[in-house]
């Protein structure tokens, strides 16, 4: 399948659940509505309708979230690209 879009994450600029979001809402154009929560997350993700993949950079920063925030964003990039046949998530680990 080839990807009519794709959006490029950097896991450095997310060390904060604010700056997270944030960086979400920005670099994956998500709508206004956007609730800047991971269950706002899934629901976007889960509305692309077009072949798109995501590509998240430096994966492992996402480990010094608090609270392990960065585990449970992770599972939610994960479970929409399992649930959304049109996303494609690639990682890249790098620190």
């Amino acid at each position: 399948m080839k990807h009519k879009k794709s959006y490029s994450l950097n896991a450095r600029r997310m060390t904060t659940r604010e700056e997270a979001h944030a960086h979400l809402k920005e670099r994956l154009k998500l709508p206004d509505w956007y609730g800047r929560n991971l269950d706002a997350l899934h629901d976007c993700l889960n509305e692309i309708g077009e072949p798109t993949r995501i590509v998240l950079h430096f994966a492992a920063r996402l480990d010094h979230l608090p609270d392990g925030y960065g585990a449970k964003l992770l599972r939610v990039l994960r479970q929409a690209a399992e649930e959304n046949p049109n996303i494609k998530l690639s990682l890249y680990n790098r620190i």
